[in-house]
């Protein structure tokens, strides 16, 4: 939500028509702390239910109000619970259904890490000089582990077992057949000729199979997700993955994020 386009965006949707439903809101709202606080309450006022978990972006430092992204973590926490924002396991009734909510919070793992969904790209540089998160985001030892910090604070309550339907999200991807659109041979030739940035490897900074082992464990039905700014609908394995993203105005103009253009999606 730094781009005005995107501000306006979320200002068309409906303050009426959504009163009855939930939104799930898989991360990178913004690194504005106080931007981010605006935007929620607004959408909290259009949905029955929201439910949250952080991107990278949400916790970027700029700026001395935190010490490092992990307090920024606690602070984005606080104001979700003060604000009726859902970061918590929930079971919902719709009055025909028991769905049961699942918020994972995760983190990726690098490509020399265990869990990593790094996948070598031809003519991949070194990560550090194009990926904005070793600038903003800061941990608060060398030793911390943020992907099983995170996924390990989720944990399912024994009432989901009654849940006719299980829905879990993550800001960061599950696994890799998940940047895929497909179940297909991957082809890193067409990589190369298509990719708008050759250098970079998004692999290295997916997400983590950590997460993938979590929602297997909470008997997921559907994974909802972010980070990659293409959207995705595909099931793997029993278990539905959805990926609906804003983007970036130039991303939508260009043709990459499709979908979006429609609306907000209904997966229930």
């Amino acid at each position: 939500m730094d781009f005005v386009e995107n501000r306006h965006w979320l200002n068309q949707i409906s303050a009426q028509e959504y009163r009855d439903d939930v939104l799930i809101l898989a991360g990178d709202v913004t690194h504005n702390f106080e931007l981010f606080q605006r935007i929620l309450k607004e959408l909290r006022r259009k949905f029955k239910h929201l439910f949250f978990v952080p991107g990278n972006h949400d916790l970027w430092i700029q700026g001395t109000a935190f010490n490092d992204s992990l307090e920024k973590f606690e602070a984005l926490l606080k104001f979700c619970q003060d604000a009726q924002i859902t970061m918590e396991p929930a079971l919902l009734n719709d009055g025909k259904r028991k769905i049961g909510i699942i918020p994972i919070f995760s983190w990726y793992h690098l490509k020399q890490e265990t869990g990593t969904l790094y996948l070598p790209k031809p003519g991949e540089e070194q990560l550090q000089r194009l990926w904005s998160d070793f600038h903003f985001v800061r941990w608060p030892n060398h030793h911390f582990r943020p992907v099983e910090y995170f996924v390990e604070l989720t944990r399912r309550p024994k009432s989901f077992t009654e849940a006719d339907l299980i829905i879990t999200f993550s800001h960061f991807l599950p696994r890799q057949e998940t940047m895929f659109s497909e179940n297909r041979k991957i082809d890193r030739q067409r990589m190369k000729k298509f990719d708008r940035h050759p250098q970079f490897n998004f692999s290295q900074v997916a997400g983590s199979t950590l997460i993938e082992k979590k929602l297997r464990q909470f008997r997921a039905d559907i994974h909802v997700y972010g980070h990659q700014h293409i959207n995705r609908d595909r099931v793997i394995d029993g278990v539905r993955y959805v990926s609906h993203c804003l983007g970036y105005p130039e991303e939508r103009r260009r043709g990459t994020i499709v979908g979006i253009e429609r609306g907000l999606k209904c997966i229930g």
